[in-house]
């Protein structure tokens, strides 16, 4: 373990078991969040707790941002009583949302204009690999600074790779998030299938779960959705958002999406459910094949 003081901004179903991890591994980790709720949760493992984002920077070499999308990024980097606000010069700032990349380049703009560095490393793994230290972390940004940054990640992650600049590790992540979506889709379509044709659910998922068609998302999702557990590890809302920039993406580099844009319509009619519906899990994505289909893939 280094001697680097640790600020973490964001403590939400990622932030907060992330934050613990640090505490549990000997980081003197400084937290703040609009929901006290999750800051005395912070404090209970062994946190301590600052009054806002510049509070946290103040006392902190690295300060970490975990929050939903890139206008809080902004928010709590360069809005009032932001990061930037107290950020010490020699500082590092990692944002591991998954942002669009343009706004990671923003705010490294404005930190370095501190004297200090920033790094993008949003993370992949879903809540389960939060809480286990074995998020795979994908990182933009500086490769000294990626050195300096690297002993915190290693407790954060099980694999870690540095991508290239910064803005590197936002695009690795929002590509990444296209190829689960995808293989999503592809479960939905034939757990329907086999329901609709008549085959025993359970004998049907022990069959292929080891077979071609293997993949963390069949293993991880795979049984909740035949349970009916649409609970969220990662939520709707969340994977309309990294849609919704690998669109963005797409558009600013010529880049044909029609499946990802078939799928992004596909949360919609999800969403049209309820307005509670977005908060669901992400596996929630077969609810719209199940309706297509007049049938549910349940056991």
């Amino acid at each position: 373990m280094s001697n680097e003081k640790i600020g973490f901004v964001g403590l939400g179903m990622m932030g907060l078991p992330m934050a613990r991890n640090l505490v549990n591994d000997g980081y003197t980790v400084t937290v703040f969040d609009l929901n006290q709720d999750t800051v005395n949760a912070a404090k209970e493992f062994g946190a301590s707790s600052a009054e806002s984002g510049a509070a946290v920077a103040s006392t902190s070499n690295i300060v970490i941002t975990m929050v939903p999308d890139s206008e809080h990024v902004e928010a709590v980097i360069a809005g009032p009583s932001g990061i930037l606000e107290g950020l010490q010069k020699g500082s590092v700032v990692i944002d591991m949302s998954t942002i669009d990349p343009e706004m990671g380049k923003k705010m490294s703009n404005l930190v370095e204009a501190r004297g200090s560095s920033f790094i993008d490393a949003p993370v992949t793994g879903g809540v389960g690999g939060a809480e286990a230290g074995t998020l795979s972390i994908l990182v933009g940004g500086n490769a000294e600074i990626f050195e300096r940054a690297l002993p915190v990640l290693n407790v954060l992650g099980g694999d870690v790779s540095h991508m290239g600049p910064v803005g590197s590790g936002h695009t690795t992540k929002i590509a990444n998030q296209l190829i689960g979506v995808a293989t999503l889709a592809g479960i939905s379509e034939a757990f329907v299938l086999a329901k609709k044709s008549g085959l025993d659910m359970q004998a049907f998922y022990d069959a292929v779960k080891n077979g071609a068609g293997r993949s963390w998302a069949l293993e991880t999702l795979g049984p909740k959705i035949l349970e009916g557990d649409f609970a969220p590890g990662f939520m709707v809302k969340h994977m309309q958002k990294d849609l919704r920039l690998a669109g963005q993406i797409a558009a600013d580099t010529g880049t044909a999406l029609p499946t990802s844009t078939l799928i992004a319509q596909l949360y919609r009619s999800v969403q049209a459910d309820s307005p509670e519906a977005v908060n669901q899990g992400h596996q929630a994505l077969v609810q719209a094949i199940e309706k297509l289909s007049n049938e549910e893939a349940r056991k």
